[in-house]
């Protein structure tokens, strides 16, 4: 099999088989220096699951109080009852935003007296038990009607989202982490033949989970590519001098190597997994290679001082361009990923079936990645996935969540699953918001 890296400036590995990060071989871009907290590194196995969850006028949750334990937890029931409400709500006391809404408001629901959601969340891991507390407002919602009441108005400066660990207030990175969570949807079966941004949000939500760091890393690079893009704009109207973007150019270059350094390590350690599960579920006919296609050229040899200087290089060589279209055209924010099998690109090449094996490989992967970096076993999110996959490769993802500590799965239709994994699930029927313990 051809190097997959070999061309278009593919990055696919930072250190062979030998472990999760190699420091006997140049980083790329940027160097062990960017990591002054935790490596993710190989460390002992804990479990980490919600024992409580407790939702206030969230999506179509009226009021939801329900006790969980560790083990698998099927939600089931029509279309449009609550069942993604659920899961999205686990996802956002755990990450702080919703893989599901557009904006936060949405959350919030439209007859909520107060326009403000509640989710609470008690989570038991190896660094404790610990309550997390997410409050969203809205202080414009829709009119449902002519006669509805003027929207509840809250006081000028209240911020759309509060959270508290423990009771304690706190900021949106000191809550992200706090719960881990890998969310498995039908469009993340896409992951392969989907838009770049997917790709991108795959690497982004599992590293801000684990690296602090990154997440604050890309939240400043996200601010600084509006504010250049804004200025690139301006200098096109002659409103200002292009010599201002240098300092802009510094700066995102400085968050660019955080981001592009931890995302190949992610893909390296991504590829010492996925191929496993690849081969299991083609039965060894086929090799699974994620491929890193950052838009800066990135070189081994840089060093974490080297890096960024390479990278202001290469935008001041396209300044001209991105003058003349008013957009950010080098930068993370460009990034993609390349899921090849035996050498082929799937995007381009790949039946729908390798596709989606490339796709569910990649998730388990990552659930894996996330375990190995924090020592805690993520929550496994499942939201009807299965009636987008063929009897092999349900039964496959079947056999392996039931490995893991604990899983929420959603789903239309109950007849696809084995009587003995029926007879382990703790089965909910949802309803308007509302659920409804049965037995298996």
């Amino acid at each position: 099999m051809r190097d997959p890296a070999s061309h278009k400036g593919g990055l696919h590995t930072l250190g062979g088989a030998r472990g999760l990060v190699d420091t006997d071989r140049p980083p790329l871009a940027g160097g062990l220096t960017y990591l002054e907290g935790k490596a993710c590194t190989r460390v002992s196995q804990d479990a980490m699951f919600l024992s409580h969850l407790v939702l206030s006028e969230f999506r179509n949750y009226k009021e939801l109080d329900i006790a969980l334990r560790p083990g698998l937890f099927i939600f089931h029931g029509d279309n449009a009852q609550g069942k993604t409400n659920l899961l999205e709500a686990v996802g956002m006391l755990a990450t702080a935003t919703s893989f599901h809404a557009g904006s936060d408001r949405e959350v919030v629901n439209w007859n909520a007296p107060e326009r403000i959601a509640r989710l609470r969340g008690e989570v038991e891991r190896s660094a404790g038990s610990a309550q997390v507390e997410v409050v969203v407002s809205d202080p414009s919602p829709p009119q449902v009607s002519q006669n509805a009441r003027p929207a509840f108005e809250l006081p000028a400066n209240t911020p759309r989202k509060r959270f508290k660990v423990n009771g304690v207030p706190k900021r949106t990175m000191e809550l992200i982490g706090q719960m881990k969570v890998v969310l498995f949807a039908p469009t993340d079966l896409h992951l392969v033949d989907g838009p770049p941004d997917e790709r991108r949000r795959f690497l982004d939500r599992a590293l801000c989970q684990v690296q602090p760091r990154y997440c604050q890393a890309l939240v400043k690079y996200r601010k600084i590519v509006l504010q250049r893009a804004a200025l690139l704009k301006r200098v096109r109207e002659r409103q200002d001098d292009p010599h201002m973007l240098d300092y802009l150019d510094e700066q995102l270059t400085l968050h660019a190597g955080m981001i592009i350094y931890e995302r190949s390590r992610m893909i390296e350690a991504l590829n010492q997994r996925a191929n496993a599960f690849q081969q299991t579920i083609s039965g060894g006919q086929e090799e699974l290679v994620i491929v890193y296609r950052p838009s800066f050229k990135v070189e081994y040899e840089w060093s974490a001082f080297e890096a960024p200087e390479h990278y202001r290089a290469q935008l001041r060589d396209i300044r001209r361009k991105e003058i003349q279209q008013g957009v950010c055209l080098l930068g993370p924010h460009r990034d993609d990923l390349e899921f090849q099998v035996n050498g082929v690109n799937m995007l381009m090449y790949g039946s729908r079936g390798q596709q989606r094996t490339a796709a569910l490989s990649a998730k388990l992967a990552e659930l894996a990645y996330m375990r190995s970096c924090t020592g805690d076993e993520p929550i496994l999110l499942l939201d009807d996935v299965f009636s987008e996959l063929d009897q092999a490769r349900r039964s496959f993802l079947l056999r392996q969540i039931l490995e893991h500590e604990q899983v929420f799965l959603t789903t239309t239709d109950l007849a696809g699953f084995p009587a003995d994994i029926m007879e382990r699930a703790h089965l909910y029927h949802v309803s308007s918001g509302t659920l409804q313990k049965e037995s298996a």
